[in-house]
């Protein structure tokens, strides 16, 4: 590797779960997120460098964020930030809507702007996260599929206009262990149940977000670009 590889929500069990990988490896990382007290700790842990970002969805805050290595080479860019807003339509409201959104689209577009030269001198690649429910359809999920679907296009977008220098891929889980799923997860009754709707009969773990999104952004995936992969235990292809 020639260069750092940036993650955005490097706190959350997938990005720290994608820190640990790439540390294991000897690779160097600059983690975002908005708890540095958290930041500091997992740099620490795996020597990598950090900075905070208290509002992603703020381009000011995103720019400041990258101060610090805005002089450096930049290889990949993960952004691991994500939001889960399960409610029924009816009860949306349009704040619901426009805050997922700009968390899930909107923070992933700032660091992209501000990264696009300095990954296309390293020819690197960006992975996204979206979400099976987007491909499948689920009662609940109309705010937080909105604004995956749009996560979707700007994958298959962006790889288009940022190609041969940039690749773009984007990772489409079910539900995985996580802070957001924490709620749902602890609810014996629904974490009892969720396994038997997967062809693997379990809950997705962050590693296995992790490693999926470490594959795409090194060099052994340098022909794969504009990719949704669904990596969710055989959801997307279930009927139950």
């Amino acid at each position: 590797m020639s260069g750092k590889i940036i993650i955005a929500g490097a706190t959350g069990y997938t990005g720290a779960a994608l820190t640990r990988s790439f540390a294991k490896d000897g690779i160097q990382c600059h983690l975002i997120g908005r708890n540095e007290e958290e930041l500091k700790k997992l740099a620490s842990e795996n020597n990598q460098s950090y900075s905070v970002c208290s509002d992603v969805t703020n381009f000011q805050s995103v720019e400041e964020s990258l101060k610090d290595v805005e002089n450096d080479k930049i290889s990949g860019f993960a952004y691991c930030v994500g939001s889960i807003v399960l409610k029924s339509f009816q009860t949306t409201k349009h704040e619901d809507f426009i805050n997922t959104f700009n968390l899930n689209v909107t923070g992933a577009i700032h660091f992209i702007k501000k990264l696009q030269k300095q990954l296309a001198e390293n020819n690197g690649s960006i992975v996204l996260f979206s979400t099976v429910a987007v491909d499948r359809g689920f009662n609940m999920h109309s705010v937080i599929s909105t604004a995956k679907g749009a996560i979707q296009g700007l994958t298959t977008s962006l790889a288009a206009e940022f190609a041969p220098k940039i690749r773009v891929n984007c990772i489409a889980p079910s539900i995985t262990q996580s802070k957001m799923a924490k709620p749902i997860l602890d609810n014996a009754r629904i974490a009892e149940q969720i396994p038997l709707k997967h062809a693997m009969k379990r809950v997705g773990k962050p590693e296995d977000l992790a490693e999926s999104a470490k594959f795409l952004l090194l060099p052994n995936s340098s022909w794969i670009t504009g990719q949704v992969i669904h990596v969710d235990g055989g959801k997307i292809n279930l009927e139950t």
